[in-house]
């Protein structure tokens, strides 16, 4: 396993690994599926026989995270993802066979799919393990070397994944790298065959003007503001018990979280009502039990209490939701609602990414649906309703990411359905098939067999031949 420490890495080194990662992809171009059924074994077990290092290591490193909520998080998706992979690789990697022209005949046509070659790795702080491990196995499944960059902000998980990494797939596939901001840098500066990054819209842009250099395609994870759309039939204890789900796991600081609240005026009091219902069964002692989120690290939560200061002076109603307990404390931070923020306001241009919640009130379908449209497109989408023409119009006049309906956040841990943003909050996708697809060049096969029946099209152009293809070439 190459692995550096993350004070001594440099653009040569960077440039060194992704040589030799780059010079053994050519020697062994098409690994069996085999081979890379194999390799995910080994990472299953690995990531089983790890499981409580990590588990320690990521409380560790937030400071506080439920073991458990760290489990179902981080560990229960990935190891879904990766029996699913080992499940349906050998299908995925079946050619597909295409028609061919008449005049090509007799030939017969197929699309295969080889590995790129080395795929680059960017990963994010908020699921350092999922977001690491998740990508490589698409990587892995479509039989690719990597190089992982994962985040300074973990350093606990960071030793952890090393160790996984290095005991299941060793240095002949990966190459794992810490760091700062410059080596994120440099790292997005190789000539790498694809790189996925997760992260905030900002950062992709910079990473999608490095790759470019190399013309290298890139798929971005950046999130965004997803909206959490209350339509007037929706059932709002169910509404909140779903909500709360989705904005309080990992206190907020997920990509897919619900980043504001759009419901009818006449909802929104029943609506607080039992969101702080459900706060108060899932955390009895407000912040201060055992099982609350602290927000990653100082800086974060300066971020935060900034955007809720922000919107305080300029008017804005800020209700805290947990009232048994302090407002803040060693790093955590109490779930709050802010109401009707202008939309110039930082909580309502940047995405939240911690438990605040913005809740703005509509009129009727068509101003909220609107509404949506008007902005960036969002990493999800969550609709709440019991009317089939809400779903279908939401379905049909909206552009996201994913679209849930009646639930929240439950789309990242399906294993058959891909993941990914559009717009703002990104571009290609990963998961299933087609994260076996994003890693994968299909490439075109087209065999010739038997006489050549193009030799009769050749010059001169006067013959007969030609006269029947001028008469008859839009039936061909």
């Amino acid at each position: 396993m190459t692995s550096i420490s993350p004070s001594m890495v440099s653009q040569d080194d960077l440039n060194a690994a992704f040589k030799r990662l780059k010079g053994i992809s050519q020697q062994h171009a098409f690994p069996t599926v085999q081979v890379r059924t194999q390799l995910l074994d080994s990472l299953l077990k690995a990531i089983k026989q790890h499981e409580d290092a990590l588990l320690s290591a990521l409380q560790k490193d937030f400071g506080h995270r439920a073991l458990a909520e760290s489990r179902l998080v981080e560990l229960v998706p990935l190891v879904g993802e990766i029996k699913h992979a080992q499940k349906k690789l050998h299908q995925w990697m079946r050619p597909s066979r295409r028609k061919v022209h008449i005049s090509t005949w007799p030939a017969s046509a197929k699309v295969m799919y080889q590995p790129k070659g080395v795929i680059g790795v960017i990963s994010p702080w908020n699921y350092p393990v999922l977001l690491c491990l998740g990508p490589l196995v698409g990587a892995i499944a479509a039989g690719n070397r990597a190089m992982l960059k994962v985040s300074e902000f973990c350093p606990e998980t960071n030793k952890i994944l090393r160790v996984i990494v290095e005991q299941s797939l060793g240095d002949k596939w990966v190459s794992f790298m810490e760091g700062d901001v410059d080596v994120a840098n440099g790292f997005s500066q190789l000539p790498f065959d694809h790189l996925l990054f997760t992260g905030s819209t900002s950062v992709g842009r910079i990473i999608m003007r490095n790759a470019a250099e190399h013309l290298t395609p890139v798929t971005l994870e950046l999130g965004g503001k997803s909206p959490l759309l209350v339509a007037p039939s929706a059932n709002l204890e169910d509404t909140a018990k779903k909500l709360v789900f989705g904005k309080s796991m990992n206190t907020g600081q997920t990509c897919v979280a619900p980043d504001y609240v759009l419901c009818q005026s006449a909802q929104k009091v029943d609506l607080i009502r039992y969101i702080k219902q459900e706060l108060a069964r899932y955390y009895p002692d407000g912040i201060l039990s055992e099982d609350y989120t602290s927000v990653i690290n100082e800086r974060q939560l300066a971020r935060l209490k900034g955007y809720v200061d922000e919107a305080t002076k300029a008017g804005v109603a800020c209700e805290n939701l947990m009232p048994q307990g302090p407002i803040e404390s060693e790093g955590k931070l109490a779930f709050q609602v802010l109401h009707q923020p202008d939309d110039t306001l930082g909580v309502m241009q940047e995405e939240i990414f911690g438990p605040l919640l913005p809740i703005l009130t509509y009129s009727d379908m068509s101003e909220a649906l609107a509404y949506i449209q008007q902005r960036p497109r969002p990493l999800s989408m969550y609709l709440f309703t019991q009317d089939a023409q809400d779903q279908t119009r939401c379905e049909q006049q909206t552009v996201s990411g994913s679209l849930v309906i009646n639930h929240t956040l439950i789309q990242v841990a399906q294993a058959d359905l891909p993941f990914g943003g559009v717009g703002a909050s990104g571009m290609g996708a990963y998961h299933a098939e087609e994260g076996f697809r994003t890693f994968s060049h299909s490439k075109s096969l087209l065999r010739k067999r038997g006489p050549n029946m193009l030799a009769l099209l050749r010059p001169p152009y006067r013959r007969g031949i030609h006269a029947l293809v001028a008469k008859y070439w839009p039936f061909l």
